[in-house]
């Protein structure tokens, strides 16, 4: 080695390969985002370029095979940077850990808390806004789920109750579960204020599955007093209200003395959408593809009328009759005629509700979207996501099939 070069560097570029394999740059967030939404212009300009007027009626088919190519490119990077901005859970479920042992000394209860699939990654906006929520339902499961040391010894239980955190990746979408071995959740109580605030109608007697969903609502609480932990009914609410804002749905399970999970199903990355872009008269609206159970057009045999429900439609799909919402209705619309199901094409969407199908009169295509939120007065549309940049430079709202379910079954 020369007597002139410093001897900490490597003698050949073999050696600095090797010394900078699997290196990391610190990258701020901010830049991310940026490059993020600067991709999704580039997206956008890419397929203005390709569904330009100007193109109408050409053959150009070297031209169509360098539009190909060019369209992967641009998915293969808009994936690769996506990546860029993914994090481990595991990020914020140790931060619990903390906050846990603060439970402890509050309420008395000995309390293990358990992490699974800590190394799940996670986009970093989903990440930050993560956290709030999870510190509502570990808050509300040491709580009111788990039970005193002594009640858990007369019940056959460990003296130390459990509380779950865990996390996996199914397809396109984040998994995280928040599960205690606690009392689970007491449906007399809850059935009485749901009652009691006319959630629920008086002689109504709900699933399971759709009476844990009042525990979302503003204000609701089953608490006869309020403390610095719990009675005041905003935690789920709060939770309720990030999970809309992330695209993202929650599912409710309990088990009385056994205990409750709440899963909790958010997008991988917040950036870019996998939908399906749909006509509706003259409008288009696009949903996530993951939401999308079956895309069909009916016959007049799988039609029914519920005559008994102000004239409801249904289709029957093999063994089940799935409601239909027509979104005409869903706003209030519907001042002309529809148009029969058997000359529509149904989109059958799955929710923690069930299934939905939504007539359309064409679909337009499966393609990755620019999403962007409604502000303003377009914020306040129900039962959207927000709004989907395609490449024609026409804009479709992004619906959101939760609350189609919910509020759309007309």
């Amino acid at each position: 080695m020369n007597a002139d070069m410093p001897n900490n560097l490597p003698e050949s570029t073999d050696a600095l390969a090797a010394n900078t394999q699997g290196a990391f740059l610190r990258v701020e967030a901010e830049k991310v985002d940026r490059l993020m939404d600067l991709l999704g212009e580039l997206s956008l300009s890419v397929s203005e370029v390709l569904h330009s007027p100007d193109l109408a009626g050409l053959e150009l088919s070297e031209f169509e095979k360098a539009a190909h190519r060019l369209k992967m490119v641009v998915r293969e990077i808009q994936d690769a940077s996506a990546i860029l901005r993914l994090v481990e859970v595991g990020e914020v479920f140790r931060r619990m850990r903390r906050m846990v042992r603060e439970l402890e000394r509050q309420t008395l209860k000995k309390i293990n808390l358990v992490l699974v699939g800590e190394d799940t990654a996670i986009d970093k906006v989903v990440a930050d806004r993560l956290y709030e929520p999870l510190v509502h339902i570990v808050r509300n499961s040491a709580d009111h789920g788990l039970e005193s040391a002594d009640e858990r010894i007369a019940l056959g239980k460990s003296e130390s109750g459990h509380i779950t955190l865990t996390a996996r990746q199914s397809g396109g979408e984040i998994q995280i579960t928040v599960g205690d071995d606690g009392r689970g959740l007491h449906r007399e109580k809850i059935l009485a204020r749901a009652r009691e605030r006319g959630l629920v109608g008086s002689n109504e007697e709900p699933e399971d599955q759709n009476l844990w969903k009042v525990i979302f609502q503003p204000g609701f609480s089953t608490a006869e007093t309020v403390t610095n932990l719990s009675g005041r009914g905003v935690g789920m609410d709060v939770l309720n209200t990030t999970m809309k804002a992330l695209r993202g749905r929650i599912i409710v399970d309990s088990e009385a003395g056994r205990g409750t999970q709440v899963h909790i199903h958010i997008p991988l990355t917040l950036a870019f959408l996998d939908s399906l872009v749909m006509r509706i008269d003259q409008r288009l609206y696009a949903t996530p593809v993951d939401m999308v159970s079956e895309v069909f057009r009916p016959t007049a045999t799988q039609i029914h009328i519920a005559s008994a429900d102000n004239g409801s439609e249904m289709i029957r799909l093999r063994e089940e009759m799935v409601p239909i919402c027509r979104l005409q209705r869903f706003y209030g619309e519907a001042k002309r005629a529809l148009k029969p199901l058997d000359q529509q094409i149904i989109v059958v969407f799955k929710t923690s509700s069930g299934q939905i199908g939504l007539p359309v009169d064409e679909i337009y295509d499966q393609q990755q979207v620019v999403m962007k939120p409604l502000q303003g007065r377009l914020g306040r549309i129900r039962a959207s996501l927000g709004c989907a940049l395609l490449g024609t430079g026409e804009v479709a709202i992004v619906l959101d099939c939760e609350a189609l379910a919910q509020g759309g079954r007309a």
